[in-house]
């Protein structure tokens, strides 16, 4: 699998732009994707690097798929009129591709969507490490492992540069809101982890009403 994150940042940065933004969406993108042969997974907003900013993953089977879509969009009529839309309502955003660890098979994250229509949970967080040199086979089999205890529900890291940076979804908002001494499993389960990804940090995001992880 391959996923496609584009992320928008809103003009003004406000309620009533991410109102708009849902409504235009739900509009325009959403009926295109599978038109055009994108499969949309997740759209979250957030508020850490800018009030309302507002994330959507694609995923697409292989790169084969991927380049099969960027042509038919250069070729669909309704493709550019909602970029054209889209560049009054978001006039910055970014856009990278990520690839999923094996440590996390895609069929995890499809079942946590299976799921999360019957029940939605609504806020998730991305746990966004960076792995110490030539640690990432440590890293990804301690992953392995961790998805029996944790509910990780996916694993990506981009395709071109900062290739040590992991992307970790976790199903729910972030449990801790306030201060708690550390238990004897989060003491032992840090202690493990810190020598092989020293740098992290949590974004929590919260699902938007088109998204197919709810």
């Amino acid at each position: 699998m391959i996923y496609l994150e584009e992320t928008f940042k809103l003009s003004p940065a406000s309620p009533e732009s991410l109102d708009n933004f849902v409504e235009f969406t739900q509009e325009r993108f959403v009926p295109l994707c599978p038109r055009l042969g994108a499969r949309l997974v997740a759209g979250w907003y957030s508020h850490v690097e800018l009030f309302a900013q507002v994330t959507q993953v694609l995923e697409f089977d292989d790169m084969g798929a991927l380049k099969s879509f960027r042509t038919k969009t250069s070729q669909e009529r309704a493709w550019g009129e909602y970029t054209s839309r889209l560049e009054e309502i978001a006039p910055e955003r970014r856009s990278r591709l990520l690839e999923p660890l094996e440590s996390v098979p895609p069929d995890i994250l499809h079942q946590a969507i299976k799921e999360s229509q019957q029940k939605p949970l609504g806020a998730y967080f991305l746990a966004v490490l960076e792995v110490a040199a030539d640690n990432m086979a440590t890293f990804m089999a301690g992953l392995k492992q961790g998805i029996k205890n944790y509910p990780i529900i996916a694993s990506w890291r981009p395709i071109a540069f900062k290739r040590n940076q992991v992307i970790d979804v976790w199903k729910g908002p972030i449990p801790q809101a306030a201060y708690q001494p550390a238990n004897d499993q989060s003491r032992q389960f840090f202690r493990n982890l810190r020598p092989i990804a020293p740098h992290e940090y949590l974004i929590p995001v919260y699902t938007l009403p088109y998204s197919p992880l709810r």
